[in-house]
């Protein structure tokens, strides 16, 4: 059994234990080549970043390139400062890096296998932000939004793939926060839900499953900062 299914399998294990629904998941999880954020913000690059550690290849899309430029040189300075403190091989670092790709089209974010929402705005903005990550996305991939409580089930309800969309809540910055916590929606679908438990598994973090009903306060405070997520007005760029 390779590692990834032993991973799948400890935390399937864990979830049955939080939430017994979840004992009917699949015992697979669908392959990720490749994982889209949406939003360059320190929320999204901290996403990319706990991607990139684990080799995962990484899109983030961003309305300007100026913002975009800004936030890969500030990941690429981060791992730069690991390597001068000898907690990185330079090999290491470059890899990563050729891993990470940036655009400001929308719609390069078409071959992902998992998009994540990582901007903060409202529940109104949001819904249209994901019905247009529903028309882009490939079929099957699932999407995953950075919420406050509750908000997984109206999202899915502005898709027509209600299965494949589940919501996160994390500690900022998210390459540091030890614990990722899936929120999945009624219509979650158990192999979404198991693909997302093995990438978190494999990430190194530790996987919380929740109900969409309660939540972590320092995520919903993190959601509302302005420097965490984007104002509407940028989400309206996205989806017009």
């Amino acid at each position: 059994m390779s590692k990834m299914n032993h991973e799948l399998q400890a935390a399937l294990a864990h979830v049955a234990v939080k939430q017994p629904a979840a004992q009917g998941l699949p015992d697979a999880a669908h392959t990720i080549g490749r994982v889209g954020i949406v939003g360059a913000n320190p929320a999204g690059i901290g996403i990319a970043m706990s991607l990139l550690d684990a080799d995962i290849p990484v899109t983030v899309f961003e309305l300007t390139k100026q913002v975009l430029d800004v936030a890969i040189a500030q990941a690429r300075s981060a791992y730069h400062m690991a390597v001068e403190q000898g907690g990185l091989a330079a090999a290491a670092r470059d890899r990563r890096m050729a891993l990470l790709a940036g655009s400001i089209n929308f719609h390069h974010l078409k071959d992902c296998d998992v998009v994540i929402d990582a901007l903060a705005t409202d529940s109104g903005t949001k819904a249209r932000l994901f019905r247009k990550l529903d028309q882009t996305a490939r079929p099957g991939a699932i999407l995953v939004s950075c919420v406050s409580p509750g908000a997984v089930d109206r999202l899915a309800a502005s898709t027509r793939r209600a299965g494949e969309v589940v919501g996160l809540q994390l500690s900022c910055p998210a390459q540091v926060g030890q614990t990722w916590t899936l929120v999945p929606g009624t219509a979650s679908a158990g192999q979404a839900l198991a693909t997302l438990i093995a990438l978190v598994q494999h990430l190194g973090k530790a996987c919380v499953v929740a109900g969409d009903l309660g939540g972590d306060a320092s995520q919903a405070g993190a959601l509302q900062r302005g420097e965490e997520g984007a104002m509407p007005w940028r989400v309206d760029q996205i989806v017009e």
